[in-house]
């Protein structure tokens, strides 16, 4: 069972270098089951990501497809009219939603975003889009190999959380979704009870989360206590707020592995494979800027996967702004923490704190590549400039 990140930003898209490495685009995933059947969640801007897949392209064989919608918001629903695929005939997509606040039905509050005069076409042109079911909260029902369960969350105009169970294990989506209420604390640790993978909403900091109190979201610190007492095993956070930097979902990430290890960052490319008990974790379209090509020694510090400690030389590849790729001859732990030191003094005297997002292999010399992005932009910027 595989799980693909194309959006995994909350609210409303950004594009700038600070948010880079993580993503802009609104939420969506890819969830493909057992027997290869594929579900979409949500539609944000992450839909153009998805379009150019391998399998979803106009050479690709006929699609069908299932489609899990949480709720209306723009950011979940935005990318919809710029998704090649559901203007072709020869595809089919169900579609299963809450029944929107308000009446008038699934169809009609999908559309409403393409009537005039905010878009030039409107839904009869997504010839694709061929069925559309209401899904009554608490819901259970068959998706190919897959049942899937929705549980209302706790959020404004309703929202929906999913959780899909097949033979390889189970996913839980539960974005969206403000702690404090009782029935609704209840019914997400419900929802995430064992999940092999649980993604969270984790728009804000604690502190942030008092300020913005009936804005319909949670932080990393709620999204551990859930793992906690629901026995999740892997935390993805999610939802990432547009002013949230890089190095700032990158501390949420740091401070909520203090509690619980098995917490990533979601990241537009991250791809988890699920084959319960087990998760792993991949990059499979790296999230890279304008580069400085370069060749300089390196130390790298940090951990494997076993947890044992690591500490090997080699040597750095390239540079941006905010990340390195290097070539060692040990392999780090994916996502966990590292220190990059230049061997040559005059350099730059001190180790770049940053965490690794990327390990593969380096095709000139067979040694593992690994690419990391960085916590202390200042630090960057300071090395750049000496460069």
């Amino acid at each position: 069972m595989l799980v693909r990140f194309h959006g995994v930003r909350g609210s409303n898209p950004t594009c700038d270098v600070r948010t880079w490495h993580y993503g802009g685009n609104t939420p969506c995933l890819e969830v493909e089951t057992p027997v290869g059947h594929r579900i979409i969640i949500d539609g944000g801007t992450g839909l153009r990501s998805l379009s150019h897949a391998p399998g979803w392209g106009p050479d690709a064989t006929p699609i069908h497809a299932s489609w899990l919608v949480s709720h209306y918001h723009w950011d979940h629903i935005q990318g919809l009219p710029f998704f090649p695929p559901l203007y072709e005939s020869r595809n089919r997509f169900e579609f299963y939603g809450l029944g929107p606040d308000g009446g008038g039905g699934m169809k009609a509050a999908l559309q409403g975003q393409m009537l005039r005069p905010y878009f030039p076409v409107d839904m009869s042109l997504l010839t694709a889009a061929q069925a559309f079911n209401e899904v009554e909260p608490g819901s259970r029902w068959r998706i190919e190999d897959a049942t899937v369960e929705a549980v209302p969350l706790h959020h404004p105009q309703g929202c929906l959380g999913f959780r899909i169970e097949t033979a390889h294990g189970v996913v839980v989506y539960a974005t969206d979704n403000e702690p404090g209420d009782p029935k609704g604390d209840e019914a997400v640790r419900y929802l995430a009870h064992e999940a092999d993978l649980l993604i969270y909403d984790a728009q804000y900091s604690p502190a942030m989360l008092r300020q913005r109190q009936g804005w319909g979201h949670s932080s990393w610190l709620e999204g551990v206590a859930v793992a906690k007492s629901a026995r999740a095993r892997s935390l993805v956070l999610f939802h990432h707020d547009p002013d949230s930097d890089d190095a700032t979902v990158g501390r949420f990430v740091q401070m909520a592995r203090e509690q619980r290890p098995e917490t990533w960052a979601a990241a537009e490319g991250l791809q988890a494979t699920l084959r319960a008990p087990t998760v792993a974790f991949e990059t499979t379209s790296p999230r890279v800027g304008p580069r400085v090509t370069t060749r300089l020694p390196v130390r790298v510090r940090g951990r494997r996967a076993d947890g044992s400690p690591m500490d090997a030389e080699g040597f750095l590849v390239n540079l941006t702004l905010t990340g390195t790729y290097v070539v060692v001859p040990d392999t780090p732990e994916l996502s966990s923490e590292v220190e990059v030191t230049l061997l040559e003094t005059d350099q730059v005297s001190t180790a770049m704190p940053g965490h690794v997002v990327r390990v593969d292999t380096d095709p000139e010399t067979g040694l593992p590549g690994v690419g990391i992005v960085f916590r202390v932009e200042d630090e960057v910027r300071r090395f750049v400039n000496k460069r």
